[in-house]
């Protein structure tokens, strides 16, 4: 029953046109992307990962560091704009579907691989959701892999296997250490395996530890002289009223269920009047042994989520289970049994399109309603542009260094042209590149919200006796709209070399 398909898998021709579809994919992201957000300011998760990233630490104030490298590394190449950070956030979230095909691939045939990528194209995991480049997302490429490798490791208990099985879930936790829970799913899921007397007299459960260990060791190295910051981080999480967190928490498992909707229904479409019987004979695996496994991997990650809030009082969010569905569809279609045909494959495919083109076609629609009537529609861009140019006019220099309320602060390292480097204000040991010797050399430019009075005493402080400050309004511009004027306050810290701001 869990056997590889007789199909070719890894025939060319598959592989093409898996890249083919990841390519119209990308494509229709892209496009979705560019027309809702394009114009408008990134989501503050995103423009603080990129003012990470452009300095390279082991680890960063709230999450381990592989976000912020991959945006580093791809900005030192890419241009810094919208349109550049939402392809690095697709690209992302097709490796993860690639990663997916290749785990359909060792239970499932050809058309089994393309009902189980096609599945998650219609969930917003993969879609909507990915597009805000941040430590959840991208959990999206990392997971399935890291499953892959793993199993693959389980099946065929070889020493390559093994070690890359190991570096692709240091990359996960690397990720964010909620990958934990994709760890805990695994090795229950190990456990429950037909293969698990071999795999575990074997050397592979040694080598998948030893070689994540090493990947991990640097990051671990930095946790210890930082002082654990990211576990505090994350530490934090436990600390609201059970009944906030297990709100949450509820709220947020029935989300990623209610999520597979879409895709759920587009199964019972495309397997027309046998779907019931499917069902059934999926729900009915779950009390089989030899499908223990793979039920677990499917609905692990969901249910050590919830043992997690029992157990620590976790508050967790829908975003935090973005990863946790991946195996949801591969699960489905391996115990159902479900005779998976060409023509299957092409009513998924339809369905698929059914959803993405009128959406897309519609963004421009979407796009307007969300910049009238969104909660997010703050002109951090245009604050980014206008302080680069007063300081220029004032001092002829780059700018080097802001601070302030972090989403504003955050947008000017991102859309600045100078890309100055971010200073935390409520903690600077929290952004350790900004050395205070340099700032006084090179000056600094605070931006706050008008109703953030932390952010302005703090300003305030590092500004010191002779600050320049003023109240400024800027408006946000999103494909001709204009918002309503936000007020924000300004400070300078001139240069050493500059005697005044006249």
């Amino acid at each position: 029953m869990f056997s590889s398909a007789s199909e070719s898998d890894h025939d060319r021709p598959h592989m093409r046109g898996l890249f083919a579809f990841l390519a119209v994919y990308g494509v229709v992201m892209m496009t979705f992307a560019t027309i809702n957000f394009g114009s408008g300011s990134l989501h503050p998760d995103t423009t603080e990962t990129w003012a990470w990233g452009k300095e390279f630490q082991l680890g960063y104030s709230k999450h381990p560091p592989i976000m912020a490298w991959l945006a580093g590394a791809w900005f030192a190449v890419m241009p810094r704009t919208n349109w550049s950070f939402q392809l690095l956030s697709i690209v992302n979230a097709g490796i993860g579907l690639a990663g997916v095909w290749m785990l359909a691939g060792s239970l499932l045939g050809v058309h089994g691989r393309w009902a189980s990528v096609l599945f998650l194209a219609l969930t917003p995991s993969y879609t909507y959701w990915a597009l805000k480049f941040n430590a959840n997302a991208v959990l999206l490429s990392s997971w399935p892999w890291t499953a892959y490798f793993f199993f693959e490791s389980v099946r065929k208990p070889r020493a390559g296997f093994a070690l890359l099985a190991g570096l692709a879930g240091a990359i996960a936790l690397l990720g964010k250490y909620y990958s934990l829970v994709l760890f805990a799913t695994l090795l229950v899921a190990a456990l429950l395996h037909p293969g698990r007397d071999r795999y575990f007299r074997s050397w592979s459960p040694y080598l998948t530890l030893a070689s994540g260990f090493a990947a991990m060791t640097p990051h671990l190295w930095w946790l210890v002289q930082a002082g654990f910051p990211t576990l505090e981080y994350a530490l934090a999480k436990t600390r609201f009223p059970v009944a906030v967190a297990g709100q949450h928490t509820a709220g947020a498992i029935a989300a990623s269920y209610l999520c597979l909707g879409v895709g759920a229904g587009a199964f019972a479409v495309a397997f027309g009047r046998n779907s019931w019987d499917l069902l059934k004979r999926a729900i009915g695996a779950t009390g089989k042994r030899e499908s223990a496994w793979l039920i677990w991997l499917a609905h692990g990650p969901v249910l050590v989520t919830l043992a997690a809030y029992l157990a620590v009082n976790g508050r967790f969010a829908t975003e935090h289970l973005m990863p946790a569905c991946f195996a949801m569809p591969i699960a489905f279609l391996t115990t159902s049994r479900a005779p998976i045909t060409g023509r299957v494959v092409r009513r998924l495919a339809i369905a698929a399109l059914a959803l993405w083109l009128p959406l897309t076609l519609a963004s421009p629609v979407l796009a307007a309603y969300g910049f009238a009537h969104g909660g997010d529609v703050e002109p951090r861009r245009e604050i980014a542009v206008a302080a680069t140019r007063i300081w220029h006019r004032l001092f002829d220099r780059p700018l080097r260094f802001v601070a302030g309320t972090r989403e504003a602060a955050t947008a000017a390292a991102f859309y600045s042209s100078d890309a100055p480097s971010y200073l935390r204000l409520d903690k600077p040991e929290l952004t350790p590149w900004v050395h205070a010797e340099e700032l006084k050399h090179h000056g600094v430019f605070v931006v706050c919200r008008a109703s953030d009075q932390a952010c302005i005493a703090q300003g305030a402080r590092l500004i010191g006796e002779r600050p320049f400050r003023t109240t400024q309004d800027f408006t946000a511009r999103h494909w001709g709209s204009t918002s309503a004027p936000q007020s924000f306050v300004l400070f300078i810290l001139p240069p050493a070399d500059m005697d005044s701001l006249d």
